[in-house]
């Protein structure tokens, strides 16, 4: 009991020393002047975008919004897959998986 006692001052007294430490050294360190912060570079140096406009299916007419599922899809691949290829969700469809409503076994 009287080890682990010590043993914790002793980790008390090394974080303090630490603490003590590492602020003598934060007093000696020397801001740097205005003359050596970095400039501002006089050119842009990087190159904007440029992007096709819009076609007119883009955005709907007639005022509605435009909902994420009325989007075309902007993927450089397709999965070829369809509405068919969709898991069935329903009362009748069995997926086997957990919390499904089955007895278990």
């Amino acid at each position: 009991m009287a080890g682990m006692i010590i043993f914790g001052l002793l980790i008390a007294g090394i974080l303090c020393a630490a603490m003590w430490w590492d602020g003598r050294r934060r007093a000696n360190l020397v801001t740097p002047r205005p003359d050596e912060q970095p400039q501002r570079p006089e050119r842009r140096e990087h190159v904007e975008e440029i992007r096709e406009a819009d076609g007119p299916d883009a955005f709907p007419q007639d005022g509605g919004r435009l909902l994420p599922y009325n989007m075309r899809p902007h993927s450089s691949h397709s999965t070829g897959k369809g509405r068919e290829s969709r898991p069935k969700h329903g009362p009748n469809t069995h997926s086997g998986s957990f919390g499904s409503g089955g007895l278990g076994g």
